[in-house]
């Protein structure tokens, strides 16, 4: 074979190999990054937390909405020994203004225990509040003065507007022991313990005692 083309068959060899070689350095460099991306850390740049919820009545309120009047919607949960208790309910605010003449609870009316939608309850154990057997379930809660106690109202019913009670669906009746405060409550507060359940509005406080069974 003559020397030129015996060399020329060497070089071409030669530069076909640095190709090959080149690919397989290209795919290892792809398979390479492939590995690193499924590797790599996490960003350091944390998903933003929820805000801490607050403490109302003793439980974790949440807000739902600020509410069309200014009363401001929450959602407050407890956990009272096995039971898991949350109660739904609008926030108005006293502004001055008295409780029985210029606001609710007045002493002719069904109130929603709240402002705008009606309150809700809604427990995944049985209840017993007052003497009144309530079974897991959600309900809503009213009061109203009753033969000259003032009672508490619950009603199976849910969904409605705070206006539309409908006393056909009444579960209980329970009279709660009400009391006046030392300092007037400007907010409504419902509030819940392991054995009473009740709230403060203007110099008003009410509760009823309340069981998990």
């Amino acid at each position: 074979m003559p020397k030129k083309l015996a060399l020329l068959i060497i070089v071409s060899a030669f530069s076909i190999g640095l190709i090959a070689c080149g690919g397989n350095e290209e795919m290892a460099s792809h398979d390479d990054l492939e590995e690193m991306e499924a590797t790599a850390p996490a960003s350091s740049e944390a998903a933003p937390t929820e805000a801490p919820m607050e403490m109302l009545g003793g439980g974790h309120a949440t807000l739902v909405h600020e509410g069309a009047g200014g009363s401001p919607h929450v959602n407050v949960h407890w956990g009272v020994n096995d039971a898991n208790i949350t109660i739904t309910y609008g926030r108005p605010f006293l502004r001055d203004r008295v409780v029985g003449e210029s606001v609710p609870p007045m002493a002719d009316a069904v109130w929603r225990l709240g402002a705008d939608e009606a309150t809700t309850l809604a427990t995944d154990s049985d209840l017993m509040i007052g003497d009144a057997h309530v079974p897991a379930g959600e309900y809503t809660l009213w009061t109203a003065h009753m033969g000259g106690e003032f009672h508490l109202i619950i009603n199976s019913e849910t969904g409605q507007w705070g206006t539309a009670y409908n006393g056909e669906h009444d579960l209980a009746h329970v009279a709660m022991e009400v009391g006046e405060l030392p300092t007037p409550a400007d907010q409504l507060v419902i509030s819940l313990t392991e054995d009473s359940l009740g709230f403060d509005w203007g110099a008003m406080t009410a509760s009823v005692p309340l069981m998990v069974h």
